[in-house]
């Protein structure tokens, strides 16, 4: 063979292997793009599902029931002491001592603090020696009076017999007289009255709490001088405070002594009870009533001058339709609810009567058993489609449709194939 005729030969079997090599390549190519049109499909499909499953608004429910419900007013004032005395001086002077600080429990009477008694001392100890002598001339003039008395009856009787002379039986009437007495009386009492006037300028220079309570102030201090004009303490009673508001002409009569009330302190991180001691008669220039709330401080954490809300009860029904105030809405010029129905929302007008601000009564358009919407009643109306995923504060695993109370009052729910899952007959 010719070297020709080899060539040829070995170029046919390089020929045929590409070719091969070609048609496995597009092959694959065309089983790629096949895969890929099927997941592409695929994904078209699932978005559709998607699409299809999220139509519905997820919602959250609760079974209608009968309570109680109170309409309330919160109002605001400052806490008061029951009884704060302001602890003045009444004759000026220099404070000697001070035997008390802010914040001290102090007794009815006990002394605070003391001002100099030096100026006084000479006029206490002469009025002192005088009501002495007084008391001393007083017995003696009381025994000598008591001796008149004795010898003015012997003095008629000489003088009936003639045995002295009338003039002699007058001095002896006088000298036993009742204005001799009250003559001697008064002279003592004279001399009492200037030392217990003198005793008490003394006294006065020790400065005493009037009531018992705590001290809140403090102004003097040693060594300066205390006028009186200005308190130079103020002690205030704790154990009782009260807050004072005021309420309008059309809450007034709805409201009574010994009602208790609510009350939140910030300022002393405390929520607690109040009642009501007194409700005016009248109402003040503006219009409105003062009530006055007692409140209980054993614990000693309220201080005067903290601000308080009161929340006061105006109207209570009891047993009556109540849901929450979000779930009411005003849509059309009327007020509506959403109830579930299966799986569809059915709007309904209802009537209101007593809100409180978190829930509303109402007296018409909805009974006990129905299922009320309360979250996400604002996106859907009449005939929408949803699903429950909380009924009664209680997680529902994938959602449920809730069918209208049947005849016993209770709810029928079904699941996503469409099964009577309990309510009602299948």
């Amino acid at each position: 063979m010719s070297s020709l005729d080899s060539l040829t030969v070995e170029k046919k079997p390089k020929k045929k292997k590409k070719i091969i090599i070609a048609v496995v390549v597009i092959a694959l190519l065309v089983l790629v793009a096949v895969r890929i049109g099927i997941s592409a499909q695929k994904a078209a499909q699932q978005m559709a599902e998607e699409m299809n499953r999220v139509s519905y608004t997820p919602v959250e429910a609760q079974t209608v029931q009968k309570k109680s419900i109170s309409s309330t007013i919160t109002l605001s004032g400052k806490i008061q002491a029951d009884k704060e005395a302001p602890v003045m001086v009444k004759t000026p002077g220099k404070v000697t001592a001070v035997y008390v600080k802010v914040g001290d429990v102090v007794r009815k009477d006990q002394v605070l603090l003391s001002l100099d008694k030096s100026d006084l001392q000479a006029s206490y100890n002469q009025a002192l020696a005088g009501y002495q002598l007084a008391q001393a001339a007083y017995e003696t003039n009381m025994a000598n009076y008591q001796k008149s008395l004795e010898n003015l009856e012997r003095y008629r009787q000489l003088y009936e017999a003639g045995a002295i002379s009338k003039l002699e039986l007058e001095q002896a009437e006088m000298a036993a007289s009742e204005n001799i007495k009250k003559t001697y009386e008064s002279q003592l009492a004279q001399a009492k009255a200037a030392y217990e006037a003198a005793q008490k300028a003394m006294n006065d220079m020790d400065i005493k709490s009037p009531i018992d309570g705590i001290v809140t102030s403090l102004s003097a201090s040693e060594g300066v001088f205390a006028a009186n004009t200005m308190p130079v303490a103020t002690v205030v009673d704790l154990s009782q405070l009260y807050i004072t508001v005021n309420v309008s002409e059309n809450e007034i009569n709805n409201l009574k002594a010994g009602q208790e009330v609510e009350v939140s302190v910030p300022a002393a991180s405390l929520e607690l009870k109040g009642k009501i001691d007194t409700l005016s008669v009248a109402a003040n220039t503006q219009g409105q009533y003062s009530l006055r709330i007692n409140l209980d401080n054993k614990d000693g954490l309220l201080k005067p001058g903290m601000f308080a809300s009161v929340t006061l009860k105006t109207a209570t029904k009891d047993d009556v339709v109540v849901v929450p105030t979000d779930a009411v809405v005003f849509h059309g010029g009327r007020y509506v609810v959403y109830t579930a129905d299966g799986n569809k929302a059915v709007e309904k007008e209802v009537e209101t009567g007593l809100d409180n601000g978190q829930e509303t009564e109402i007296t018409s358009g909805l009974q006990e058993g129905d299922i009320l919407i309360i979250k996400g009643q604002h996106f859907i109306k009449d005939g929408s489609e949803i699903k429950i995923v909380t009924l009664d504060g209680q997680d529902i695993a994938g959602g449920q449709d809730i069918a209208a109370p049947g005849p016993a009052g209770s709810a029928a729910a079904v699941n996503e194939e469409g099964q009577t899952t309990g309510g009602g007959a299948e």
